[in-house]
C-alpha cells in the first residue's frame, strides 16, 4: 500500500514511489517542492505498466523536440547492469568501467562531460590526485563486518559530490551522496539528491539506485532492505503537467 502525506511518500516498490511523486507535484502549485522523502519497501520490485507510462512521458517530450534520455540510459549512469552481469566481481566491474571512462569513451558523450554517477563511485577524484574505487571498498567493508559481527552498521558511505570538481551550482551531480546501512541482515540504502527532475530523470535514477543496492547486497550474500531518498528540490518540469495529468488519469489514487 502506498501512503502519502505532505512531502512524504511510502511505497511498496519504486514504480509506485515515482507515480505518487508525480501525482504530488502535479497537484502542487508551480510543480515544485523541497525536502520530498520517498521510502520504498522493496526497491527490487517494479510495476511494468507504470514503467511503460514513465517511458511514454519521456518519448512524448522528445517527440515535441526534447532531448531526454530513456529510462535505461539514465539507469546506466548510476549502475551499468549489463556490464555488471559480465564481470566477475566489483573490482573487475570497476576496472572495466574505468577503462571506458575517458574523453574518447563514456565521457565523450555530451551529457557525460562532467562525469557519471557510477564514474564517481568507481573513480572518485581524491585530493591527492588518486582515484577511489568506492564500490570495491564498500563491498570489502560490508563483507568484513558480516564475517566478524563487530556491530558496525553505519560506516558505509559513497561520495558523489566533490567540492573541488563541482563548482557549478546548477549542473552535475544532482545525486550528492549514498549511505548504506546493515540492519537485521538486510542492506538498506539512503540517497540524497540536491535536485530531481521527475519526468526527465527520476524513474531511471530510482532504478539505478535499486539495482546498485541489489548488486552490493548480492556480493555480500544478504537481502536488500528499503531504499530511502531525500530530494532536496524536486520538480515536475515546465511543460509536462498536462501530459502528467493525462497519465495519472489511468492510475487513480
Amino acid at each position: 500500500m502506498t501512503e502519502t502525506a505532505d512531502r512524504y511518500i511510502s511505497a511498496p516498490d519504486l514504480s509506485h514511489a515515482w507515480l505518487e511523486a508525480v501525482r504530488m507535484l502535479a497537484n502542487t502549485f508551480g510543480g515544485k517542492a523541497v525536502h520530498l522523502v520517498l521510502r520504498i519497501a522493496d526497491p527490487s520490485a517494479e510495476d511494468s505498466t507504470i514503467r511503460a507510462a514513465a517511458q511514454a512521458l519521456i518519448d512524448r517530450r522528445n517527440a515535441a523536440g526534447g532531448e531526454l534520455p530513456d529510462i535505461e540510459t539514465t539507469r546506466n549512469t548510476i549502475f551499468p547492469a549489463a556490464w555488471a552481469a559480465r564481470t566477475a566481481n566489483p573490482a573487475a566491474l570497476a576496472a572495466y568501467y574505468r577503462e571506458r571512462y575517458t574523453k574518447d569513451g563514456l565521457r565523450g558523450f555530451k551529457q557525460n562531460g562532467r562525469g557519471t554517477y557510477f564514474g564517481r563511485i568507481v573513480a572518485y577524484p581524491r585530493a591527492d590526485g588518486q582515484i577511489g574505487d568506492q564500490l570495491t571498498d564498500t563491498v570489502r567493508k560490508l563483507g568484513a563486518e558480516l564475517r566478524t559481527g563487530s556491530n558496525k552498521s553505519s560506516r558505509y558511505e559513497i561520495n558523489i559530490y566533490n567540492e573541488r570538481k563541482d563548482t557549478s551550482p546548477i549542473s552535475f551531480p544532482c545525486l550528492a551522496h549514498i549511505s548504506l546501512h546493515l540492519h537485521e541482515r538486510r542492506l538498506h540504502l539512503q540517497a540524497i539528491y540536491r535536485n530531481e527532475s521527475l519526468i526527465g530523470r527520476a524513474y531511471g535514477n530510482y532504478l539505478g539506485l535499486a539495482q546498485l543496492q541489489s548488486y552490493i547486497a548480492a556480493q555480500i550474500g544478504i537481502a536488500t532492505g528499503e531504499l530511502l531518498m531525500t530530494l532536496g528540490h524536486v520538480e515536475l518540469e515546465p511543460g509536462n503537467k498536462r501530459a502528467a495529468l493525462e497519465m495519472l488519469a489511468a492510475f487513480p489514487a
